[in-house]
């Protein structure tokens, strides 16, 4: 408790106007704890051991199929929204940080430990509408029409068999290793297989492919623009601040 008040008090001196945020950040958490213990997990829902979570609804499982697996240690903030759909499974590693992401699954989605998400990022395994345009007519006709509440009777359609019928969701897993690090405004689609240690830059789109590990990528669609060095960012950094100060 002690270290939460002095964290407490540094933000009061140092920048004031962000105290009510942190606090009730901190206060979802809490929440998110007492809920857990009160209810327990949702149904196709698994939390490994000190999970911390902002709003059990960012998580959700459709019944009986999809399961989602969030390992210990990790860190669910308010905004992320994870989806499995169908007979869909989302496991995300121990240690990681969902922060404004958002995983719709109707595959499988499988990320590494360690992850980290920024701002405003996508992760979806599937295509959600199709690509001809009289399929995707029909799609969105039988949308509206079903849609609740119907404030006005819907006008008359052609009689055939449903998009269901018609079309399936075309899709394929993704894949995302150990230490993966996705910046702001990222879109990760079916079929793409990151490797461990890899940064996707911002305003990245990774399509459908194999991504080798520890890899830099960039671009719409993405590729590999360079290879991480172990340790090849830090090194010479410390070594500059070092020859600068003697």
């Amino acid at each position: 408790m002690n270290g939460v008040l002095k964290k407490g008090w540094n933000l009061l001196m140092k920048r004031p106007g962000h105290v009510y945020s942190a606090f009730r950040q901190y206060a979802l958490f809490v929440l998110g704890d007492w809920r857990r213990r009160l209810f327990g997990d949702a149904k196709g829902v698994e939390m490994g051991p000190n999970v911390r979570i902002q709003r059990l609804g960012s998580l959700v499982a459709e019944a009986p199929g999809g399961k989602i697996v969030v390992g210990r240690d990790s860190i669910v903030y308010e905004k992320a929204s994870v989806a499995a759909y169908g007979q869909a499974q989302v496991e995300i590693g121990e240690g990681s940080v969902l922060g404004e992401v958002r995983i719709v699954s109707k595959v499988g989605v499988r990320i590494g430990k360690r992850f980290l998400s920024s701002w405003n990022v996508f992760i979806q395994d599937y295509d959600p509408h199709p690509v001809d345009p009289s399929l995707r007519r029909k799609q969105m006709e039988e949308l509206v029409d079903g849609f609740k509440p119907a404030l006005a009777p819907p006008p008359p359609r052609s009689v055939g068999p449903r998009l269901s019928e018609l079309w399936s969701f075309p899709g394929a897993a993704v894949s995302i290793g150990d230490d993966v690090w996705i910046g702001a405004n990222c879109s990760v689609l079916k079929g793409a297989r990151i490797g461990d240690g890899c940064i996707v830059a911002t305003g990245s789109v990774v399509t459908r492919g194999e991504y080798p590990a520890n890899s830099i990528l960039a671009g719409n669609p993405a590729r590999v623009i360079k290879t991480i060095g172990q340790g090849s960012a830090e090194v010479p950094a410390r070594k500059a601040v070092q020859e600068t100060t003697s």
